[in-house]
């Protein structure tokens, strides 16, 4: 008895495969779309986190009577690339990130290479930004000054942080311990041309930060600004140093 429900069971399971491997209706994804969010002035990268970071939200149109929405991530540097697109209409929502949220509509994705740089304004720039290493007194110091995207928004906090590969961020960092690293500002402080220093204590930290490899230092500052939806981190480069 067992044979038989084994068998039916087999013959079942081969039958829902081959049906799986019937081909559909719809043409495989043959667009790439790939660009960069960029600074309305100056045109520089908006740099943000690969996880938790800004991202693309997009709303696939022709042939659906619901548009299907998708996310894209966008890098660390803010450039983006997706290689597997269905050249189609879509909207684009650009929200939930490190700046003022962005929408463009019936943007048409044809077969192939579709490039497409965004035009934003983020809430923060951080500005001349330089890290260094100071071996005298065994720490690392970054240097910086802020602007507000928009007069609206405020600095609510700033942080120095470190990680062992190009991804480090708010998401991916060291827990560094001791003062000088971060500064949270209550109430949230009005952005001005105040320059900035944060450092970390290669000594109080050496359990995390040992001699003899490359470690990633980046600075991000979390903007204070209402009725734009979730405020990521925005970010200078990071900076590899070789302990």
């Amino acid at each position: 008895m067992k044979k038989i429900v084994y068998s039916i069971i087999a013959v079942v399971c081969l039958f829902t495969l081959l049906q799986s491997c019937e081909k559909d209706n719809f043409e495989a994804p043959a667009a790439s779309f790939f660009g960069a969010i960029k600074d309305s002035i100056g045109g520089g990268l908006v740099e943000t986190e690969l996880i938790n970071g800004s991202q693309i939200e997009v709303f696939e149109k022709g042939g659906y009577a619901t548009p299907v929405s998708q996310k894209w991530l966008i890098k660390n540097n803010g450039e983006f690339r997706n290689n597997l697109v269905f050249a189609n209409t879509y909207d684009i929502n650009l929200a939930n990130g490190n700046f003022f949220p962005y929408r463009v509509n019936d943007v048409e994705i044809k077969a192939g290479d579709n490039q497409h740089d965004f035009q934003v304004v983020p809430y923060i720039r951080i500005k001349n930004c330089i890290i260094n290493h100071d071996k005298t007194g065994n720490k690392i110091v970054a240097t910086f000054s802020l602007e507000a995207g928009k007069s609206r928004v405020k600095a609510k906090a700033i942080r120095l942080y470190a990680f062992t590969d190009i991804y480090v961020g708010e998401n991916v960092k060291f827990n560094t311990t001791g003062i000088g690293f971060t500064q949270s500002f209550s109430p949230s402080k009005t952005i001005d041309a105040t320059t900035y220093t944060l450092s970390i204590d290669l000594t109080a930290n050496s359990s995390l930060l040992k001699p003899g490899r490359n470690y990633y230092f980046r600075v991000g500052a979390l903007a204070d600004v209402t009725g734009v939806g979730t405020v990521r981190h925005n970010f200078a480069p990071y900076v590899k140093i070789a302990l």
